[in-house]
C-alpha cells in the first residue's frame, strides 16, 4: 500500500534559538518548506522533522537546499 502524501507532517524548528518556541506546529509540506526556506534565507540553522508518510522526493527538496531533516519519533 502507497502511503498517501497528504498525510504526512512535517515541524521546522530552529536550531540553538532560545527565543523561538520549543512546540513545533505540525504543517504539510509546501508550508513546511517555504518556512524552513524562509528561516534559511535569514541565516538561522533549521531542522525540519517529517513523519514517515513524507516521501523520497519531498525529503531531497529539503536536502538540495540544504535543511537539515530528520524523521520525528513516534510516541
Amino acid at each position: 500500500m502507497t502511503p498517501d502524501i497528504r498525510n504526512s507532517t512535517f515541524y521546522v524548528l530552529t536550531q540553538d534559538d532560545p527565543s523561538a518556541p520549543t512546540d513545533a506546529v505540525p504543517v504539510g509540506f509546501e508550508e513546511a518548506y517555504e518556512e524552513a526556506q524562509r528561516r534559511t534565507e535569514s541565516g538561522l540553522a533549521v531542522h525540519v522533522l517529517y513523519t514517515e508518510d513524507a516521501t523520497q522526493m519531498q525529503l531531497t527538496r529539503f536536502t538540495e537546499a540544504g535543511i537539515r531533516t530528520s524523521l520525528a519519533s513516534q510516541g
